[in-house]
């Protein structure tokens, strides 16, 4: 699978998913019935390729805002079971969730000191938790807890570098004016 070029130093998302995404055609489309281009305030791409029993399996993902909105696409190549024999296949989907829901969003960068004491920036942590609930536990006839949905977001001078860095900073910091 080709090396994807860098999507940072694109702020369109057309022209971002296009050097990135090994799938823009399908990304842009299925994005495109759900938010107006012109209406995106951020974004930010992410892919992991792993190595599956029956190949290389690529998880493709477009987070984006629209000031109301978190959209996120997901495509992840999968084996389906049929019938008569497998098949690799692409599983893509949206999703969106309202910016009202998400009840906690956290930013975390993370420094590295150097030998002269500047320091220069390693990793960006963006978690966002919502009060939808994803499941339940009851502990007790009076006590249950409750497990909420949440989003956890990486970027790292291995995973990404410098630029997507930056731009996962900046997509944290357009969320947290929209809240």
């Amino acid at each position: 699978m080709a090396t994807p070029q860098d999507w940072a130093p694109y702020y369109g998302l057309e022209d971002a998913a296009k050097v990135y995404l090994r799938d823009p055609v399908v990304a842009l489309d299925q994005l495109r019935g759900i938010v107006d281009f012109p209406s995106i305030q951020s974004f930010f791409m992410s892919r992991r390729l792993t190595e599956e029993s029956w190949g290389e399996a690529l998880a493709q993902e477009v987070v984006l805002t629209d000031g109301r909105r978190l959209v996120m696409w997901r495509a992840d190549d999968e084996m389906s079971m049929g019938e008569e024999h497998q098949r690799q296949v692409l599983n893509a989907s949206v999703r969106t969730i309202l910016l009202s829901t998400i009840t906690d969003h956290i930013l975390t960068t993370e420094f590295d000191v150097l030998g002269d004491g500047t320091r220069r920036l390693s990793e960006v942590r963006l978690r966002m938790y919502t009060q939808l609930v994803t499941r339940s536990h009851q502990k007790s006839a009076t006590d249950t807890d409750y497990f909420c949905e949440s989003f956890r977001f990486d970027k790292s001078v291995d995973n990404g570098g410098l630029a997507q860095m930056e731009r996962l900073l900046q997509f944290g910091r357009v969320l947290s004016r929209c809240m």
